[in-house]
């Protein structure tokens, strides 16, 4: 009876033994979980530069100088000195229109004038003929007065038709219509051939100067005392681009503050003016305005990408000098362009996120786009955490 109580309990222990080094052998077959990969991301660093006050508004380019040419005369237009579109400069001929009628008319103002001139040299004769005739009795007074008011009428009537002569000189050099501006033609919208009248509603062209060209916006009037601020320090330098934002098309000046606030909206009419010597602004467009007020020194600059939002605000994400990436609280001061000016959270010279991927995570190791890891998934110019050699040696000894 021991002895078969004993070889159970021998027997037991042989199978639990078998069953202890079958699960240990089990274990370690088990494959090592893979290490956390480090997130590749591109880095930036808060940069110290000048940070500009700037103000920003939508609006629209215009000429700062329009002229609609209509005909001052009628008649056949019979000429078009230019193509749609082209330049023009001051004085240059634009149309002709008929001028046979005008010049008709001149030259019967001139005959008149040349008529009236015969007729005062008789009246003037037949008075100076009754004069000594006077003083001898032999007419009467009353004749002489007459003769003296004929040839005052007849003077008269020669001053009567200069003016008509000079009516049709000025008729017949409007015959031909010259640009009183230099600038860039419109469309035409009477070809020749037609009749136009001096009293037709349509231009025959319209003229827009664009060598400068002005600018038209409006901003909220809780900025028109900064403005104002601004404008009595010195000349205030607009900027204009096709879009928020974007790249600058041209620079210029504040030329006009309105008198008035709207009080509808709430706002104030701006006028700016461009050289526009490449003529990149086109009267009509809609473009984004700019207005530097002041520059502030030594202010913190980042991209604006690396600025995130959070629930408690906005963050940046540091690397430190593990390499990790730490989430940094920010506040915001205002956008620059492409660049968020930084008021609080960061003093400059610091590693950051330009661009944070959707997988980083606070704390996450971040390996820096371009940069070669080292051995064992370390990034360059990182210090491995090594065992000492002793300590190494005799965990390689007992290992199974």
């Amino acid at each position: 009876m021991r002895a078969r109580t004993l070889f159970s309990i021998m027997l037991l222990l042989a199978l639990g033994g078998g069953f202890y080094y079958w699960q240990q052998q089990r274990t370690d077959d088990k494959p090592m979980a893979p290490a956390k990969r480090a997130v590749t991301v591109e880095t930036t660093t808060a940069r110290l530069g000048d940070a500009a006050i700037q103000i920003s508004a939508i609006g629209q380019i215009v000429s700062s100088h329009s002229v609609a040419i209509r005909p001052q005369v009628s008649g056949t237009l019979q000429k078009v000195f230019f193509a749609e579109g082209a330049s023009v400069k001051a004085g240059d001929k634009l149309f002709e229109i008929d001028p046979a009628p005008y010049r008709a008319a001149l030259q019967q103002a001139e005959a008149q004038v040349a008529r009236d001139r015969a007729g005062v040299q008789a009246a003037e004769t037949q008075e100076q003929r009754l004069l000594p005739l006077a003083e001898k009795g032999y007419v009467t007074p009353q004749e002489l007065l007459d003769a003296k008011a004929a040839a005052a009428q007849a003077r008269a009537s020669v001053q009567v038709s200069q003016a008509a002569v000079a009516a049709a000189r000025v008729n017949m050099d409007r015959a031909v219509i010259r640009a009183p501006i230099a600038g860039r033609t419109g469309a035409l919208s009477v070809k020749t051939g037609n009749i136009v009248s001096a009293g037709d509603a349509t231009p025959l062209v319209t003229i827009n100067q664009l060598q400068p060209v002005q600018a038209e916006f409006t901003v909220p009037q809780a900025q028109l005392a900064a403005l104002q601020q601004a404008m009595s320090a010195g000349p205030v330098t607009i900027a204009v681009s096709a879009q928020t934002g974007g790249p600058t098309l041209a620079e210029g000046r504040l030329l006009f503050v309105d008198n008035t606030i709207d009080a509808t909206t709430g706002t104030v009419k701006l006028k700016a003016e461009f050289a526009n010597a490449d003529e990149k602004l086109w009267p009509g467009t809609f473009v984004s305005f700019t207005a530097t007020l002041a520059t502030e020194p030594n202010r913190v600059l980042v991209p604006e990408l690396a600025v995130q939002p959070g629930a408690d605000g906005s963050f940046v994400y540091v690397v430190d000098g593990e390499g990790k990436a730490q989430l940094t609280p920010v506040k915001v001061a205002r956008q620059l362009g492409s660049e968020i000016v930084i008021a609080e959270g960061l003093q400059g010279g610091e590693t950051i996120v330009a661009r944070a991927p959707r997988d980083l995570k606070p704390g996450a190791t971040v390996q820096v786009a371009g940069a070669k890891p080292t051995a064992g998934g370390e990034q360059p110019g990182r210090k491995g955490k090594h065992k000492p050699e002793g300590e190494a040696a005799a965990s390689k000894a007992a290992a199974p």
